[in-house]
């Protein structure tokens, strides 16, 4: 668990950490164009066993930043597209300033023609403007689930998926007490937007994955020299599996940008979930 300290000293950061961005986010915004190392996405398989759930497959998005829809955003659509997903899971950091939200709609309403599409809200979501019962209003209009802190239950013929969505663990706003019980055939995935939510589940969540973002694997990786940016919240998690009391956690890269519009090392990254037997 986290202590009441560390609590205070991340929520301190995150917020400092937003609104020291902020200019820079409405700077770059009058540049679109100005974009480098954000156009070409990795696509990372992910390969799961649950029979029940064999043959699905879902794509994971997250920390979209969509504050202007650029021609990388359509060519993601279509990158989904040909993943052929019966799920789309999105976890947070959706825009950073009000001026973003019709930009990010339009993205999210041209997946949802593809599959049904679950979000969950992130840090730079709750500092944005928009107020949740807006952004429940705008999702619901397009039909996106938005979760938050809550549970939907996904029925299969012999089993299902508990899809698990928790408001932003790096604001400390995740309320665990929504993720279910164990049950013959279910799988449980919860989604989150950043790491430290390992850290809040104990032994007795049964949860078979969970799902974030947030880091952005440091956004900007030199050769031989350590990540040296990352939000609080990560707790040293960059990207890729990472276990904890029999846990499993991935940590996306995410797919778009903080503070200066730039990749290094770093590319953009697809997470594509595949069910087998």
């Amino acid at each position: 668990m986290i202590s009441t300290l560390m609590r205070w000293q991340e929520l301190t950061r995150v917020w400092i950490g937003h609104w020291l961005s902020r200019p820079f986010h409405h700077l770059f915004n009058l540049m679109p164009g100005i974009e480098i190392g954000l156009s070409a996405p990795a696509i990372t398989r992910l390969p799961l066993v649950h029979a029940p759930l064999a043959g699905r497959r879902a794509v994971h998005l997250t920390d979209l930043h969509l504050d202007r829809y650029r021609p990388r955003h359509r060519a993601l659509v279509r990158t989904v597209a040909d993943l052929r997903p019966d799920w789309i899971f999105i976890t947070g950091d959706l825009l950073n300033v009000r001026d973003g939200l019709p930009h990010m709609l339009r993205f999210l309403t041209e997946l949802r023609r593809l599959a049904p599409v679950f979000v969950t809200l992130g840090n730079h979501d709750h500092y944005s403007g928009v107020r949740v019962d807006e952004f429940a209003e705008q999702f619901d209009r397009r039909k996106v689930t938005l979760l938050l802190n809550q549970v939907t239950f996904l029925p299969m013929d012999t089993g299902e998926l508990a899809l698990v969505g928790l408001d932003d663990p790096s604001l400390h706003r995740a309320d665990l007490r929504c993720i279910p019980s164990a049950r013959a055939g279910r799988f449980t995935l919860v989604l989150a937007h950043a790491p430290n939510i390992l850290d809040q589940l104990t032994p007795d969540h049964r949860v078979d994955l969970t799902l974030c973002g947030h880091s952005h694997a440091g956004q900007w990786r030199i050769p031989s020299i350590p990540t040296f940016w990352l939000p609080p919240g990560c707790h040293g998690r960059t990207n890729g599996t990472y276990t904890k009391d029999n846990h499993r956690l991935y940590v996306n890269r995410g797919i778009g940008w903080s503070v200066i519009p730039m990749r290094l090392n770093c590319p953009p990254e697809i997470v594509l979930l595949e069910w087998a037997a």
